[in-house]
């Protein structure tokens, strides 16, 4: 008669679910070793494999391992049902046993060899998910625009983690529960276009930005530079603009920038709008306790306090809103490619057909690609033909510039542009200080909101190279390239849109 063979594991564990577990936990593992050792030797330089290896693989290890007990009590559920021909046993664990204790041998190495990897694959895979290669690109496509514009920022070396959310775990929970809701809704392509601003749930800047910016470490002001190109073919000289921006108090004067809402007193304000562009009402409490409440004369609070819930103490990121992501506007960076060289000032007209193209709205970031460059050749070969065939190289390298600014600052796909996304600093295209410095913020004793410019700043030197006038005293501001003085009665906005 032949002998029944021995299993050296329970008879449980001889069963297809089992035997799949098995294959799918050892096929992952000798995958998982190999793209350890690769990513060790490398020093993670890929983060494509980072990614496979610590957060894609180990998923299936997992199942794997669990489709081997899974298939064990599948098996003794179908022999106490008769559907086994094998005869029921109860379960019970008996190290005496030499089955049971090889099931609990292999149990304890592949739990340690588990714990290892699975300490490891966190650590690592935490840190990849916190990297700016998996905010910006591995997982977050829709954020093309933002992406772009941080590598183009002057915080391109800080994580994004670290503004957006900042040191402790508990902030660490709430971002990956968010995430799992921004990727619901681009899996389902139900996302706004272009992505809100999360004005409403940003962390304080107490706790991320001022990890780094010291707000208590003062300097009474700071030098700008500016060079501005007309737009008009007649006015060839670039104009400087040199002023002093009085970041800090002024020892000699009472003012300064930050001194107003660090060191004076607190600020607190209500936002009549969703991106915080339109602000009514304005409370200070000064360091004695003494509080004043300023309104602009059509503001619904004027006669009544405002809602707590909706009452901000104003910080860092309601000036410098977007200190990462800024959608500059055409003149800007036509103004800054003309200036470094990148695009020839000498070119006819080329800064007001450059904000031209830039402006113009198009539906794909393809179209603008073909047609920007195409516009631009095609207007200097019929405009200016003299000037195109004796400057060929030049207006086709400005046309090349010109499409670059675009790719790094319009996206049409997404409708992510400098006009949607206002940037609070100055004052030029959107209202940035304007919102509350307007004389129209009035408090009960008459006093208003200053919107002296000499507040915040003083111009040292302006001016064409023909016509520079200096003075480390202040100078009155000079309209460049313009000589009607109706501007002194409007807002920059109310003509400077950015095109």
């Amino acid at each position: 008669m032949p002998t029944e063979k021995k299993h050296k594991f329970s008879d449980y564990f001889y069963n297809r679910i089992t035997y799949g577990g098995v294959a799918l936990a050892l096929l992952v593992f000798i995958i998982e070793c190999l793209l350890f050792g690769i990513d060790f030797f490398t020093n993670g330089a890929n983060f494509y494999l980072g990614i496979l290896t610590y957060v894609f693989l180990p998923p299936f290890l997992i199942l794997g391992l669990i489709l081997i007990p899974l298939g064990a009590a599948w098996k003794h559920k179908r022999i106490l049902k008769g559907i086994s021909e094998s005869a029921p046993k109860t379960l019970f664990i008996d190290p005496a046993i030499p089955t049971h204790r090889n099931a609990i041998f292999v149990f304890l190495i592949g739990t340690s060899i588990l714990m290892v990897m699975t300490i490891i694959g966190s650590y690592k895979a935490f840190h990849y998910t916190e990297s700016v290669h998996f905010c910006g690109v591995t997982c977050h496509d829709v954020m093309k625009p933002e992406y772009a514009t941080y590598l183009n920022s002057p915080h391109a070396r800080v994580k994004c983690v670290e503004c957006h959310i900042g040191p402790g775990a508990n902030w660490y929970v709430k971002s990956k529960l968010s995430g799992l809701r921004q990727v619901y809704h681009t899996i389902k392509n139900d996302y706004a276009k272009p992505i809100p601003t999360p004005v409403q749930n940003l962390r304080p800047s107490a706790e991320t930005c001022e990890q780094c910016h010291w707000p208590g470490k003062f300097y009474s002001s700071v030098e700008l530079r500016r060079t501005y190109r007309s737009t008009e073919a007649d006015q060839p000289d670039p104009w400087s603009l040199r002023m002093l921006i009085h970041v800090g108090r002024d020892e000699k004067k009472d003012y300064g920038i930050h001194s107003h809402m660090y060191v004076d007193q607190d600020v607190y304000y209500v936002a009549d709008d969703q991106k915080r562009q339109v602000i009514s009402w304005v409370k200070t409490i000064g360091k004695d306790g003494k509080e004043e409440i300023f309104t602009t004369p059509d503001s619904p609070y004027k006669d009544k306090e405002p809602p707590q819930s909706l009452v901000r103490k104003m910080d860092c990121m309601d000036c410098h809103n977007r200190p990462s992501h800024r959608f500059e506007p055409p003149f800007d960076l036509i103004n800054r490619a003309m200036n470094d060289g990148k695009i020839n000032p000498q070119i006819p007209s080329i800064k007001s057909k450059a904000m031209e193209v830039l402006s113009k709205p198009y539906k794909t970031e393809q179209e603008a690609l073909q047609a920007i460059p195409k516009t631009i050749l095609e207007y200097y070969q019929n405009k200016h033909p003299e000037f195109y065939q004796s400057h060929q190289e030049d207006i086709k390298k400005s046309a090349d510039e010109i499409v670059i600014l675009f790719k790094n600052n319009i996206f049409p796909e997404r409708k992510a542009r400098w006009d949607i996304y206002p940037d609070n600093i100055g004052h030029l295209v959107s209202p940035g200080c304007f919102r509350c410095h307007d004389d129209q913020h009035a408090a009960a004793s008459g006093k208003t909101i200053t919107k002296n410019c000499n507040s915040c700043h003083s111009i040292i030197e302006q001016g064409t190279a023909s016509s520079i006038e200096k003075s480390t005293d202040g100078l009155t501001f000079r309209h460049p390239f313009n000589e009607d003085e109706s501007w002194k009665e409007m807002n920059c906005t109310d003509c400077h849109t950015g095109n």
